[in-house]
């Protein structure tokens, strides 16, 4: 077999190869890229992790709204609906205030707003204690009644799914709170951190070969 031959055979079997090795270097380079343009992006906003955390501390409490409602209704008695409405309020309105603290065309944080958005974190904080104490202590003492009548177990199992519901809910919305302001308080010092990320793209010899040539055919 002579050698133009066995360049023929080459060229006839390369493009299936190439396609292969196309599709999932392909797939793996978008996945890269990806992962570069997040972290560029976190590079100059740094401070969208503690946004990301608190959106979650929102949405958790919303989504436990209804039990939360219920509760506060079954406790109307201790002041607890108008510490709820002022939680609800509060969890929707930090998250204006945060974007106003540090809006998009701005290197620097609006003082007087990351002042507002720090004092909104620790209300909802302090409600959610307040509430999380209140209702273990009122459910403690419905517990200690539900023993006492005929149908107290029944009413305990209308009422347990709820009250754990709002319990625990209003336990996890203070701690993401908690967390969402350690990282809007440190964000400098992480955004250090990840501004040490290499996100340079790097050109590989097989781009920089094509490119020679399409110069030199021109």
């Amino acid at each position: 077999m002579s050698e133009n031959e066995n360049i023929a055979i080459d060229e006839q079997t390369a493009p299936e190869s190439v396609s292969k090795l196309s599709r999932g270097a392909k797939i793996a380079g978008g996945i890269k890229e990806w992962f570069r343009k997040f972290t560029v992006k976190l590079k100059r906003r740094p401070m969208n992790i503690a946004f990301f955390m608190l959106i979650v501390s929102s949405l958790v409490y919303l989504f436990l709204l209804g039990s939360i409602s219920q509760a506060a209704l079954e406790y109307a008695k201790t002041g607890v609906p108008i510490s709820m409405f002022i939680n609800t309020l509060f969890c929707i309105l930090v998250l204006l205030l945060f974007m106003y603290a540090f809006p998009k065309r701005s290197k620097k944080p609006k003082i007087v707003m990351l002042i507002l958005t720090f004092v909104f974190m620790a209300v909802l904080f302090a409600l959610d204690i307040l509430l999380f104490v209140r209702w273990t202590a009122a459910w403690d003492e419905a517990c200690k009644l539900f023993a006492t009548t005929e149908t107290g177990a029944a009413d305990k199992a209308i009422r347990e799914k709820y009250i754990y519901n709002a319990i625990n809910g209003v336990l996890a919305h203070a701690i993401l709170v908690a967390i969402a302001a350690v990282l809007t308080a440190t964000y400098p010092l992480y955004g250090k951190l990840i501004g040490k990320i290499n996100t340079r793209k790097n050109v590989e010899s097989t781009e920089i070969k094509e490119a020679i040539d399409t110069s030199a055919e021109v």
